[in-house]
This record gives C-alpha cells, structure tokens and sequence, in this order.
C-alpha cells in the first residue's frame, strides 16, 4: 500500500493519492487479518455494543494495511429465501439493520476508515431472487423498509455508498437520480462520494439495456450522481 501511494503521488501528473478498498463485511479481506462472525450471525447477537466493539477491531486492522475505505456493511433487507448473499447482511428487520449498520460505520469513521453501507437500493429482492433483476415498489415501502439502514448509516458518519445492481422502476439504480442525489444528498445530507458496484455501470448497457452505447450509460451514470466505477472504466 505504502509503494501505491509513493507511486501515486511522486510519478503521476496530478499527484493524487490513491483510496485502496476491500471488504470487511466481518474481518478485513486482506491476509492474517481477524475473521469475525458473520454479519447475520452479529445481527443474531441483538448486542450493538459487541458489533461496536468488533468494527473498531475490523477497522484497525484494515487501516494497518492501508486500506482507507471498506465495501461494507450490507444493509439490503433480506425478505427472499432464495438471496443468494443473505449472511452479508443484518437479516429481514429495518430497525435492527439500522442500529448494527449505524454502529459499524461508526466505529469505522472513528478509525479513519471510509463505510460504504450497500447497495441502494432493495438489492436482495428482484425476480427469482437476483440482485440484477427489476424492483417495483412503492416510495411508502421503500422509505419504511428498504431506506432507514441506509440513512441510520450516513447519519453515523458513512463516507461512501455503493449503488446497486438492480433497476427501480425501469431505471438502473447506478443511474437513479432520485436516489442518488435527490434522497441521498438532498434529503439526508451526505456528503461523500457514491461507487458503482462492480461492473453495474456497464450493466445499465447490458443488463439493463437503456442504452446501446457504454459511453452514454457513463453519462447516465454521472449524471444521477454516482462517483466512481469501480473495479475500473470499461
């Protein structure tokens, strides 16, 4: 990590350091580090103060590596047995998600280390159980269930947010506006930068197929508000 940034800083034209990411859903991904249970099996413990206790021990390991942002914690209700990544997250209880998700960003922003609460939105919901399908929900259900994680997580200090794969009504989330500006920013307040899950901006051309050009679904995408692609521009 410490090569990455020299490298960044003194061999480049701009000299911008770089953010390394990873996850930590429940232990930093990186070598040697703690594996903790995982996040449904801490949901399970209905203590937030142990779930404090063990994100500060994820963070510091991961900021001793020099990772400076985490792709956690999932915050998606999980509502359908047939989500394939239903241990990632905090279970099927809006409330209880809130205040474990709240806390493990807490504990990161505290440590230095940049939360990305994902994905938004309702990403564990499309048909047949697939985190890439179509949702159709109501604003009433999606502010009363599918919301209140998210926003109990900027609320405790997230600095990041990952869109999600699936689409919202007819529009691919990484390409929402409504949701990635004018709730997330308008209404909540946040104030860090939004990342593509991996690969979904390409996926509004080909998943999605709003458009028939990656050029235009990068327009589309910048435009609703997101930030960075991630792994890497297409």
């Amino acid at each position: 990590a410490n090569e990455y940034q020299v490298k960044a800083i003194e061999d480049t034209r701009l000299g911008i350091p770089v953010i390394i990411h990873d996850e930590c859903l429940h232990g930093c991904m990186a070598r040697y580090s703690t594996s903790f249970p995982q996040a449904i099996a801490l949901a399970a413990t209905w203590n937030p103060e142990l779930v404090y206790r063990v994100s500060k021990a994820i963070a510091r390991e991961t900021r001793a590596r020099g990772i400076h942002q985490c792709l956690s914690p999932v915050v998606n209700i999980v509502r359908d047995v047939r989500a394939g990544r239903t241990e990632e997250s905090y279970g099927e209880d809006p409330y209880l998600t809130s205040v474990m998700g709240a806390v493990f960003c807490k504990a990161l922003r505290e440590e230095g280390v940049i939360a990305t609460p994902k994905h938004f939105v309702a990403n564990f919901v499309g048909d047949g159980g697939r985190d890439s399908n179509e949702i159709h929900f109501s604003e009433r259900i999606l502010r009363e269930v599918y919301f209140p994680g998210f926003e109990a997580c900027i609320k405790a200090g997230a600095l990041s947010v990952m869109a999600a794969y699936n689409s919202l009504d007819g529009t691919p989330c990484s390409s929402h506006r409504w949701l990635l500006t004018e709730v997330l920013r308008g209404e909540w307040g946040f104030e860090g930068f939004v990342v593509s899950d991996y690969g979904s901006v390409a996926g509004i051309l080909y998943k999605h197929h709003v458009t028939d050009r990656l050029e235009e679904a990068a327009k589309l995408a910048l435009e609703a508000g997101l930030d960075v692609e991630l792994p890497s521009t297409y």
